[in-house]
């Protein structure tokens, strides 16, 4: 745990995103989706580095999530990954990710 606090506080420092926020988000999408913290932490890099997601962004990203599970995180973070910094295309990759259309 004390793992986790230490990752969130050093990315938010990188992101401006709140450390707690960071941490919430990291556990909804591991329990949510069923996926490892590891990779759910990648996601959450990506959407906060990458896409420059703003806290606000980022919750509504993760009750997108949240809403469309159960998903494979492991492909939500391909799904992101290829957003390429595109919010927009962030917040589909919920759906592609879920299988759900669009």
């Amino acid at each position: 745990m004390a793992d986790q606090k230490k990752w969130a506080k050093e990315l938010s420092a990188k992101c401006g995103v709140d450390a707690k926020v960071l941490e919430f988000a990291t556990e909804e999408l591991s329990e949510s989706c069923g996926g490892d913290s590891l990779t759910s932490r990648k996601v959450i890099e990506e959407l906060t580095t990458s896409c420059h997601l703003n806290e606000e962004e980022l919750r509504k990203f993760i009750k997108d999530v949240s809403k469309n599970c159960p998903m494979d995180v492991k492909k939500l973070h391909d799904e992101v990954v290829e957003a390429e910094g595109n919010k927009e295309l962030a917040f589909k990759a919920a759906y592609k990710a879920s299988g759900r259309p669009l």
